[in-house]
Parts: structure tokens; C-alpha cells; sequence
């Protein structure tokens, strides 16, 4: 499996996924003092803000699987946001929180679809009105 390396324009990304995976207790270890102690090295890179150091960190406590996770979501939120910068009369922005974002992000991947596709799939019949259509 090849080594992903982030780079300084993927780094944010990178950074707010490890934030929120490294945050579920088991999801890097079932070992809970090696799960602590990540956190506290990634809370010490974080301040460093570098790309090299957030890679020496994957490299150092990500498995292949998890690094190869990791490239997946850093590329599908590239994308988005390429999508974003190119919003047309169909489109439109909304801020969502981190939490937020993440769980959309997360359906998006696992359903393969985009953020939009998820809250429409999801939300269309909660919606007490006619919704317009869209093609």
C-alpha cells in the first residue's frame, strides 16, 4: 500500500479529520494509553502546523488502512471544495459546524454521493411543504 503524503494545501483537511477520528475512543486502538498518548503528540503537532509533522504523526501511529482512509477523505474534501469555489444559479453555500460537516462528510463517502445528494436522500420527507425540483 503506498504512503499518502498531506501536503500544505490538504493540511487543514488532514488536521480536522484526525481531530475527529482520533477523538473516538477505539478508533485508532483498542489500547486506550496508546490512544492517549496520540492525542496528546497530534495536540503537539497541531501547534506546530506543518505538513512533515502531521506525516511523521500518520506514519507513526496510523495503520496503512487508516492512512489510506485518511488520502480518501482529504481528496473527497479537496473536491468539495473545488465545487464550492464553482457554485452556479443551482448551487448554494451554508456554514455548517465541524461536527456537522463530518457526519455529511462521512455519509457522502459511504454512500457515494455528495453532501447535497445525503441531505436530500435523508431529509426530503421530513420536509412538511413542496419541495421544488431540481434537474
Amino acid at each position: 500500500m503506498t504512503t499518502h503524503k498531506i501536503s500544505k494545501a490538504d493540511q487543514f483537511y488532514a488536521t480536522q479529520w484526525l481531530h475527529v477520528m482520533l477523538d473516538r475512543d477505539n478508533w485508532l486502538s483498542d489500547d486506550f494509553d496508546r490512544v492517549l498518548d496520540a492525542r496528546n503528540e497530534f495536540k503537539k503537532i497541531c501547534l506546530a502546523s506543518k505538513p512533515d509533522k502531521i506525516n511523521a504523526f500518520c506514519e507513526a501511529w496510523l495503520s496503512p488502512e487508516q492512512q489510506e482512509e485518511l488520502h480518501r477523505s482529504v481528496n473527497a474534501a479537496r473536491k468539495r471544495h473545488v465545487i464550492d469555489e464553482e457554485l452556479d444559479e443551482n448551487h448554494t453555500g451554508a456554514i455548517l459546524t465541524h461536527r456537522a460537516k463530518f457526519i455529511l462528510d462521512r455519509l457522502a463517502l459511504q454512500e457515494e454521493c455528495t453532501i447535497s445528494e445525503v441531505i436530500e436522500n435523508h431529509l426530503v420527507n421530513l420536509v412538511d411543504c413542496e419541495i421544488p425540483y431540481q434537474e
